[in-house]
């Protein structure tokens, strides 16, 4: 049995070999729309025939020209829609008619992916120029030997994994002010140097109390005193108090750091796997109607620490030269760390 497209072309040429030629009159006579009635009638001037030519595999609407063209529009703008796609294929070719559907296959087999952008900070080309030039110094550099170290925050009602569902879409309980933690740590290749919570707000005084708790000695455990310590360029970190007791303790052995790179410094990634680890289990707990109060939230933090292996810090710091030589590639611009 014939297929309705195949009807429709069929009647297509029917009415050519009739001499109507006028893409109006077809579309009116067979109520088919007129862009495609336009394609029909382009189709017959060259050809002479829009009968369908059967292939073992269903030929790709779109050329390999369009699809390259599909890849210089992302480029440009990553923003753009599938809707937008279409139209700029379709003002680019007239004689193309393409679904949004299509256009969504076609930047799924090409590799695309639809994701959250990654927040990263806005550079200005003396930022990138400086953290060109730091990588170039340290391309060479011995990280087996340095303590990376660095501050963020956990929230207790997180809401970044991904669910299955077969029908309604899944619900995460929240609340209406969550609890959040300020976590600093420390790590190196030889495993976690320390930890520390805390829900003040960080300043100098704070942070000269976390380095005397819970850097020097514990470094000095692992490393004995050949070490280098790394931070970045935070004003309570350079404050004049942090300088003076990091050169009395640490003589020529703080690491330089150029500013606005947090992707080069790997315990980023150390912080992903914990407030994954322990948004997973806050939600486990949840789902089995576990009390969640905050001593419980500081108690997971903690444990999901101590629970990491430090086979995850070591690999992170081993992917330290392959971030080194990914800026001098960016030419100091953002990098996939």
């Amino acid at each position: 049995m014939p297929s309705r497209l195949e009807i429709q072309r069929n009647s297509v040429n029917s009415l050519w070999q009739q001499n109507v030629r006028n893409p109006n009159e077809i579309s009116e006579r067979l109520n088919i729309p007129l862009r495609s009635c336009d394609r029909y009638v382009s189709t017959l001037r060259k050809n002479g025939d829009i009968s369908i030519n059967y292939s073992p595999e269903h030929p790709r609407k779109l050329s390999p020209k369009k699809r390259r063209h599909i890849g210089k529009i992302l480029k440009h703008n990553h923003f753009t829609t599938a809707g937008e796609l279409k139209a700029k294929l379709e003002e680019n070719d007239p004689e193309l008619e393409v679904s949004e559907r299509t256009v969504r296959r076609e930047l799924k087999n090409l590799g695309y992916v639809s994701i959250l952008p990654r927040k990263v900070p806005l550079l200005t080309q003396r930022a990138k120029d400086v953290c060109l030039s730091w990588a170039r110094e340290h391309s060479r550099y011995n990280w087996k030997k340095v303590i990376f170290s660095d501050e963020t925050t956990l929230q207790m009602f997180s809401n970044t994994i991904k669910a299955w569902s077969r029908n309604a879409q899944p619900i995460a309980p929240m609340v209406k002010h969550p609890f959040k933690v300020h976590v600093w740590e420390a790590i190196s290749a030889k495993g976690k140097v320390g930890i520390h919570l805390f829900t003040e707000n960080l300043d100098r005084h704070l942070y000269r109390k976390i380095l005397d708790d819970h850097l020097y000695d514990n470094a000095d455990v692992l490393h004995g005193h050949n070490w280098v310590f790394q931070q970045d360029n935070d004003p309570k970190h350079t404050s004049k108090d942090v300088r003076r007791d990091l050169e009395e303790r640490l003589p020529r052995r703080v690491l330089s750091w150029p500013s606005y790179s947090p992707d080069l410094n790997p315990i980023e990634n150390v912080w992903a796997v914990l407030k994954r680890k322990v948004e997973r289990k806050v939600k486990n707990m949840v789902a089995q109607n576990k009390k969640i109060s905050q001593e419980i939230f500081l108690t997971i933090i903690r444990q999901e620490w101590d629970d990491l292996d430090n086979s995850v810090l070591l690999r992170c710091i081993e992917s330290m030269p392959n971030r080194v030589q990914a800026c001098i590639d960016a030419e100091g611009n953002h990098t996939k760390y």
